[in-house]
């Protein structure tokens, strides 16, 4: 029988995620390289966005261990309020979140509003195209209570995209402070510590890593019992497009490759597509991860991996198992020939082979595998769509040894030498 798809895929190549004792840290993961940077998740309180106008606006929380180490008090009064501002106001006040769908709302962005021009703590001015501040909170950060305000997010001129606000203690004092973004320019997001008034640059190169395995908050109602819940697991950067193979053995995945990224849904730029659940808890200790799960992910270069977990190690330890591969079909140089890719894995084989064939035409063919001795052992027909197709070749009953596997038609002419390890 002949699936069409539209990929095939090199060897795994097997990695770790070292997260350190007690998942400490946060770890920026490239699919190419590998971790790229590890830093401490406790060194920073609030984060600002340095992309473009559609989430420049985005101010986050850490919302470490439990939504504890930061907590966000939307209390509901402007700047003209600020030196009337007392503790009191946290107990009427809205608990504001990150939102885990995508990079544009961090908690200072959760206040509801009714316009493109809202972005929850300050509001876009189409004369200066500033977005100029019209909330205060109060920020609970590691056990010590701030207010804090947004003057404004620079949107033209030499100032462009800097952060202006101003942090006051409950004593009457208040620092004034900007994030410049020139000093972030190939970042995305400036991190801050309010104790220390202090902006840090935590990040790699925005286009060096393709996710962050971190501590993030989630509202997915399989997280737990409460509306706003801590869990571990990867954030996608931006740009970077991810689905998800869900009940489907890794080495099939690719047979419903179309089926996920042709084209890609609009849910695949979702940050949390890979997010936490690929592993489940079993109490008291036993976490595991299920082999029918995989991820089809489009990394920042653009070359497609799959990518599949294979072991957690739980938050004490801080360790997550991986492996990965990426497509990788072998081109055929012939200008004659009706192929122009296919790749044939694995090779050796072990229970079943697959065939990738990306055909530039509808070809009838036959596929027929011989061996050594020229005893023909498998023989089907073929009919080849234009495009990228892929077939699924059962090799269980195949004594071990090597084989040749021919696919013959007009215009391919494709010989191959196999090895079966049954």
């Amino acid at each position: 029988m002949i699936l069409v798809g539209n990929a095939a895929f090199a060897q795994w190549s097997a990695d770790s995620v070292m997260m350190g004792p007690g998942s400490i840290n946060d770890v920026f993961y490239s699919l190419k390289n590998g971790s790229v940077k590890t830093e401490n998740n406790k060194n920073w309180h609030v984060a600002f966005s340095l992309g473009s106008m559609a989430d420049s606006g985005a101010v986050w929380a850490n919302h470490n261990t439990g939504n504890s180490f930061v907590k966000v008090y939307n209390v509901h009064k402007d700047i003209s309020q600020w030196a009337t501002v007392v503790l009191d106001d946290t107990l009427t006040a809205s608990l504001s979140f990150n939102n885990d769908q995508g990079w544009y709302q961090g908690a200072l962005n959760d206040v509801a509003g009714g316009s493109s021009t809202q972005f929850g703590w300050g509001t876009y001015n189409s004369t200066s195209h500033d977005v100029v501040g019209d909330s205060i909170f109060i920020i609970k950060a590691n056990g010590i209570f701030y207010k804090f305000f947004i003057n404004s997010l620079v949107g033209s001129g030499p100032n462009f995209n800097d952060w202006n606000f101003q942090i006051g203690d409950f004593a009457g004092n208040t620092v004034y402070d900007t994030i410049k973004f020139t000093n972030y320019q190939d970042r995305r997001f400036a991190y801050y510590d309010l104790a220390a008034a202090m902006d840090a640059n935590r990040e790699p190169s925005a286009t060096a890593w393709d996710m962050v395995f971190n501590r993030y908050s989630t509202n997915n109602p399989m997280s737990g019992p409460n509306p706003f819940n801590n869990v571990i697991g990867a954030l996608s950067n931006k740009g970077v497009k991810v689905v998800k193979t869900n009940m489907v053995h890794v080495d099939s995945a690719f047979s419903h490759y179309g089926d996920y990224i042709s084209p890609w849904p609009a849910t695949s730029g979702v940050i949390s597509t890979i997010g936490y659940n690929w592993k489940t808890f079993t109490p008291p200790t036993t976490w595991t991860v299920p082999d029918s799960v995989s991820y089809l992910v489009q990394d920042v270069p653009g070359n497609l991996y799959q990518l599949q977990f294979l072991g957690y190690g739980g938050s004490g330890a801080g360790v997550i198992y991986l492996r990965k591969r990426v497509v990788v079909p072998t081109a055929v140089n012939d200008i004659h020939s009706a192929i122009t890719s296919y790749e044939i894995f694995p090779n050796p084989a072990q229970g079943q082979l697959h065939l990738m064939i990306n055909s530039k035409e509808v070809v009838e063919a036959r596929l027929v595998i011989t061996s050594i001795t020229g005893q023909v052992v498998y023989n089907s027909s073929m009919s080849i769509l234009s495009g990228l197709n892929t077939t699924q070749i059962k090799t269980a009953s195949l004594p071990a040894g090597n084989y040749v596997l021919s696919v013959k038609g007009k215009g391919i002419n494709l010989n191959e030498i196999i090895t079966v390890l049954n």
